[in-house]
């Protein structure tokens, strides 16, 4: 039972949205099924349970006599009371998620539309102008700043294409500009993220993808007073090369430098994971270059201060093994083993043996040439058991 979509969403629930949840569940409007009036029974059950603790295991039968005491028990019965209360739990998280502070563009412009069939055009006009100094005033143009802009752009064209006074240019081309701005960024990191993965798994490349790859020459235009895409087209112009200069790297490392107080936070946080596993390729391919590892470093100390390393708190196993390495690499051993201890439970997918732990320590010991307890901390399943003096790749 415990296995069911609805116990799985609500064992993930925070005590804020627990109480929403309850708020919605006593309104008409949100639980309106066959079964509403035993809807807030069962999610009281559910969200009142200490789901933390193991001893405490409902089964169908023990949730049915509750709900339904005295009654037999019919198969199917409690189910259609959890499709109804599950039908809740999903409005109300919605509710949640549309209505955050960063989605307010999608609320205005929605709720414009709303004003829009309603026949209210003088208030249409003022939501619009509203939405328009608020990309205006847009701190960071990034692929959802251009995607709202082309929203923004083709409200206006289906405005004036319905009162067309026939003169001006309908906004048709500003549209175009809006959509192609959104089209290069959003294609430009799509195609970034397949030549990485291409180049760390060797995949083969569609010959469809390849016409692709050789035609991206941006328009100059595009990179006008645009950092994100400029960025963006700068590593994958890196990328599309069979082997990445140090030059590179630098390049790079200058142009987030140059445009980081126009760049969001996420922004930030994908270009600099490009540029440490450009960083890595160049020493993989051009094993010479060893001043990197230098540069690498400086950049892991730096991102990870800044909180560029971590996912809602917590670190890619692959990301953890590589810090650790580049830091033996060069010659940092005591920061890496200070590293490796104070990240050791911030793993994603960490295990109850702590195998991606045991593996990272078994690097930095091979290191510092402890080989007795390398080698104790190397007993752990094959698939987690790399090469001790390989490059480690990160997700990007």
């Amino acid at each position: 039972m415990e296995q069911s979509q609805l116990l799985e969403l609500i064992r993930t629930l925070q005590p804020s949205e627990t109480e929403h949840i309850r708020y919605f569940a006593r309104l008409p409007f949100f639980n309106n099924g066959r079964m509403k009036s035993l809807v807030v029974p069962l999610l009281d059950i559910f969200l009142s349970h200490s789901w933390d603790d193991s001893r405490q295991i409902f089964t169908k039968s023990q949730v049915f006599e509750i709900l339904f005491p005295g009654q037999e028990f019919i198969e199917g019965k409690l189910e259609k009371v959890m499709v109804e209360a599950l039908r809740v739990i999903r409005s109300s998280l919605l509710a949640l998620y549309y209505f955050r502070p960063e989605n307010e563009f999608c609320q205005i412009f929605d709720f414009s539309e709303v004003i829009r069939i309603r026949g209210l055009d003088v208030r249409y006009l003022q939501q619009l102008a509203k939405l328009q100094k608020m990309q205006e005033e847009s701190l960071y143009m990034n692929v959802t700043f251009y995607f709202q802009q082309f929203l923004l752009e083709n409200a206006i064209h289906e405005k004036e294409s319905l009162y067309n006074q026939v003169k001006g240019d309908l906004n048709v081309p500003k549209v175009l500009q809006a959509l192609e701005s959104h089209y290069h960024l959003y294609r430009l990191s799509l195609l970034n993220r397949f030549l990485l993965q291409q180049k760390v798994a060797n995949i083969e490349i569609a010959d469809s993808l390849k016409s692709i790859l050789e035609d991206s020459k941006l328009p100059e235009r595009y990179l006008e007073g645009a950092p994100s895409i400029k960025i963006t087209y700068m590593i994958f112009t890196f990328l599309r090369k069979i082997r990445p200069e140090p030059s590179d790297a630098r390049s790079l490392f200058d142009l987030l430098i140059l445009y980081e107080k126009k760049l969001d936070s996420e922004s930030l946080k994908e270009y600099y994971t490009y540029l440490r596993n450009i960083c890595v390729l160049i020493l993989i391919l051009s094993p010479e270059h060893e001043e990197i590892n230098f540069t690498l470093h400086d950049l892991y100390k730096d991102n990870l201060n800044r909180g560029y390393l971590h996912y809602e708190g917590r670190i890619h196993p692959s990301r953890y093994l590589a810090i650790s390495e580049n830091a033996a690499r060069v010659n940092k051993y005591e920061w890496a083993l200070d590293f490796i201890e104070k990240h050791k439970h911030q793993l994603i997918g960490e295990n109850e043996t702590q195998d991606i732990y045991r593996l990272n320590l078994a690097n930095y010991q091979f290191g510092i040439q402890q080989f007795s307890d390398c080698l104790d901390n190397c007993q752990i399943s094959p698939p987690l058991r790399p090469s001790l003096t390989t490059c480690s790749m990160e997700n990007a």
